[in-house]
């Protein structure tokens, strides 16, 4: 008789999800408050991070750190023979310029 009692406690399950019942995003998959989603561009980013590497690369001699968004331009941290310093590609544009650190 207990087993029947119990038994449908044992099946039940508690709600899944955060505060606000919202269920939580797999690793890896783009959702809110998740590192891992890619930055959300402005629609009149013409540029991509890959091209601003490129074009980066193509101005500036050294190892690439890092390319991250900054704004409305892409900031390329470079390391060239131990000195770091940035380079901004604008994100419409892709003018490359370096401003001193």
């Amino acid at each position: 008789m207990a087993a029947l009692v119990f038994s449908p406690l044992a099946v039940a399950q508690a709600p899944r999800g955060g505060p606000d019942g919202a269920q939580p995003q797999p690793p890896g998959q783009p959702g809110p408050g998740n590192s891992l989603a890619p930055p959300t561009l402005d629609p009149s980013m013409s540029i991509s991070r890959q091209q601003a590497l490129n074009l980066a690369r193509g101005s500036f001699q050294g190892r690439v750190l890092s390319v991250r968004m900054d704004g409305s331009n892409w900031r390329v941290r470079i390391d060239q023979n131990g000195t770091v310093f940035n380079v901004f590609v604008d994100g419409r544009t892709g003018e490359v310029s370096r401003f001193p650190d």
